[in-house]
């Protein structure tokens, strides 16, 4: 029987993406002054997992990458180097080849083998180098390689193939010259001499990958000890009465695990498997101490182990599961229909006698109550916190801060804050885009900063809070601040309609307006007028909505408003005609009836309302939907103030019905796309709403001039 590795591929994708991730935020927060040695520890514990990961199913190509950056490591974390900002530099670039390689063997993508080369040779360069002055002697190497005595039983639940015992033989070839004293046939002791150069840690690093370790004795023999038993061998516990291991032949047939020994171990430099699911394999040493059969005491820091070696471990395996997104996708539009239905239920309980059905109703209060409690349970599956797209920022600003010279201190508030898993995968690339935007025309140099008297280094804060069923997402710098001048005057350029008396409000959001830029140099950072109005378009494809606060000379701070979810909405009912209509509650000012005389024409541009002392567009959702309304004027219905596209606009309904939570629907993949139609969702008397977009809304009754 054959092991099917490839069913474990995704796995592997995903552990080693997330061990990349780590690696990258351990390096950008190391000191090259004084690095910290568990941080060196556990990069190199990163990089070593991904080795092991990717030998054994064959990506040579990472192997080969993480085998030269892992030698570095190596050398930096014994102190034989110092730690200096070109090696941090190369590391990062290094983490970036691994990235592409990871993609294209995930996904098919191209690899540029030139930049492969490249960082190679870097690292191999740096690793070349002599220890610099000052740094802590190297430790004293051993004349020459040691030689350990391995041995442990061949549990037959674990070596049920005799393939997976050759694969674990093969990986300790990998480590030097193997000899097998014993073979372990059908559940007996395997006893192993292995002369080589690794620590002990890497032997059992290997060991634990298939064994538990309390079933591992190592020895590491001195210069006269025979190759069989020691004088006072006390076994182990391995061998019973009976399983003495015998003395190796003068020609060693291979005991049936090994037919060419020189293939074998080419065949093992490939497939250098240990240390790979770290998640799996149970701790090495805890607390501090290794197994009793292992003399040589652990090393400060935790050397040569894995990230997992610690007696926490194995809690964590236990609490979580990794589940399909498409399940959990299945699992919510399967609480939705049970929302619907309970609201349906609802509906019809309604409208029969409580007395005589007072148990019906107490029945219709507690599945109420249960279903909700689901709802919110199962949606909180959904859920993942913001800093899955903060951790991607520190590199973005050191490198694009680097490049400008500038020097930038990020800060991050509300890491912690959760995010429906749909928004935090298309709030990423908005979110760059903005903070590369702070970086380049937001934040200055640090000449142009001592000049205006500000400190040197300029500070980004990116900032996350919930804030009723909104999610609140803040981009701010202590900059320059808009120019309301120069953006004035390039509007005017562009035939954009403006004028000196707009409020700065208004002048802000010409900046989303597409091919809008001011920049003096056009860069590969920003300059090109593409980004901005895209990063509106998609908050807004999201029900959200982008606000910008700024003061020239102090800086800028844009704020983005989400809801929670993509798959619940808090709305308000709304009816026009016959029809009832969602408005998203996010989007709501307040809600009132005109007097008649607060309501104006103006020629050529339709209807006004004054509004404590301002002049809001009128909107008449009838008109929009061409639909026959109950009240035909602004006086005899309901107006809702909302505040889209940068400003207030009135709309006119018929009346307010009620405050809803309602499962979203797409209309568009059960129908069509309908202008001004977010969604759809289905209400408990078992039609169907429409869910409205304002800021479409907003944009189709500008375009149009409704008779007065």
């Amino acid at each position: 029987m054959t092991i099917d590795m490839s069913q474990f591929y995704q796995v592997f994708f995903e552990e080693t993406a997330e061990h990349l991730a780590a690696m990258e935020n351990l390096l950008l927060n190391l000191d090259p002054e004084s690095p910290d040695a568990d941080d060196l520890n556990a990069i190199f514990r990163a990089a070593h997992s991904i080795k092991g990961g990717s030998g054994t199913f064959g990506f040579t190509d990472m192997t080969e990458v993480t085998h030269v950056l892992e030698t570095l490591l190596d050398r930096l974390r014994k102190g034989e180097l110092q730690l200096r900002e070109e090696m941090v530099d190369t590391f990062l670039q290094a983490g970036d080849v691994l990235k592409t390689q990871l993609d294209g063997h995930q996904h098919g993508s191209e690899v540029d083998e030139r930049a492969v080369a490249e960082v190679c040779a870097r690292l191999k360069h740096l690793a070349s180098d002599l220890p610099g002055a000052g740094t802590a002697a190297a430790p004293a190497a051993p004349a020459g390689p040691r030689t350990y005595q391995i041995r442990f039983r061949a549990d037959p639940t674990v070596f049920r193939d005799p393939a997976v015992l050759d694969t674990l033989l093969r990986n300790l070839a990998a480590l030097g010259t193997l000899e097998v004293i014993a073979g372990g046939e059908e559940g007996q002791g395997v006893a192993l001499k292995l002369a080589s150069a690794a620590e002990e840690a890497d032997i059992l690093d290997i060991l634990a990958f298939f064994l538990q370790p309390e079933q591992i004795a190592i020895e590491q023999a001195t210069e006269a000890a025979p190759a069989g038993k020691t004088e006072e061998d006390p076994g182990y516990g391995l061998f019973t009465d009976g399983d003495e291991p015998p003395n190796p032949p003068e020609e060693d047939p291979g005991y049936g695990f090994f037919t060419d020994p020189e293939k074998v171990k080419a065949e093992a430099e490939q497939q250098q498997g240990y240390g790979f699911f770290q998640d799996v394999a149970p701790p090495v040493a805890q607390g501090g101490q290794t197994h009793p059969a292992a003399p040589a005491a652990a090393k400060p820091g935790g050397e040569g182990r894995r990230a997992t070696d610690k007696a926490g471990a194995t809690q964590s395996d236990t609490t979580s599961i990794r589940v399909s997104v498409e399940k959990v996708d299945q699992l919510i539009n399967l609480v939705g229909e049970l929302v619907i239905t309970q609201a349906m239920l609802a509906q019809t309980a309604s409208e029969v006698d409580p007395v005589i059905y007072e148990r019906l109703h107490n029945g219709m209060a507690q599945l109420e109550r249960n279903t909700r409690d689901l709802q919110d349970s199962v949606m909180s599956i959904r859920m993942m916190p913001i800093s899955f797209v903060f951790s991607r920022f520190p590199r973005v600003v050191r490198d694009v801060a680097g490049k400008f010279g500038k020097q930038v201190e990020l800060k991050t508030v509300g890491e912690g804050t959760e995010l429906d898993r749909g928004l935090i995968e298309k709030i990423s690339d908005p979110l760059t885009h903005l903070v590369r935007n702070s970086l380049d025309h937001g934040i200055e140099t640090p000449e142009k900063r001592r000049a205006a008297g500000k400190d040197a280094k300029g500070i980004l804060t990116l900032r996350a809070s919930q804030q009723g069923g909104n999610i609140v997402i803040e981009v701010a710098d202590d900059g320059a601040g808009l120019n309301r001048a120069r953006i004035l005057g390039k509007a005017m350029e562009k035939g954009l309609p403006v004028n000196d008396g707009m409020s700065d409000q208004e002048v802000w959001q010409l900046i989303f307006a597409p091919g809008f830029s001011t920049a003096e140099v056009v860069t590969d950072v920003s300059g090109r007028g593409v980004g901005m109005d895209v990063v509106k378009k998609n908050i807004e494809g999201m029900g959200g909505r982008v606000e910008i606060e700024s003061e020239q000379g102090f800086g800028t701070k844009i704020t983005i408003r989400l809801p929670l979810t993509l798959a619940i909405l808090d709305g308000m009912s709304v009816s026009v005609g016959q029809e009832i209509f969602i408005l998203p509650l996010s989007f709501i000012v307040e809600s009132l009836q005109p007097p008649q005389e607060d309501v104006k024409s103006v020629a050529g541009q339709g209807r006004v309302v004054h509004v404590r002392g301002e002049y809001l567009p009128l909107i008449a959702l009838h008109r929009i939907f061409n639909i026959q309304p109950r009240a035909a004027e602004p006086h005899q219905g309901i107006l809702v103030i909302i505040d889209a596209e940068g400003s207030k606009t009135a709309l006119f309904v018929d009346e307010l019905v009620g405050q809803h939570q309602v499962v979203i629907k797409s209309l568009e993949s059960n129908y069509r796309k309908v202008a001004g139609v977010s969604g759809a969702t289905i209400m408990g008397n078992g039609k169907v709403a429409l869910i409205l977009d304002p800021a479409a809304l907003v944009r189709i009754g500008q375009s149009r001039q409704p008779a007065p």
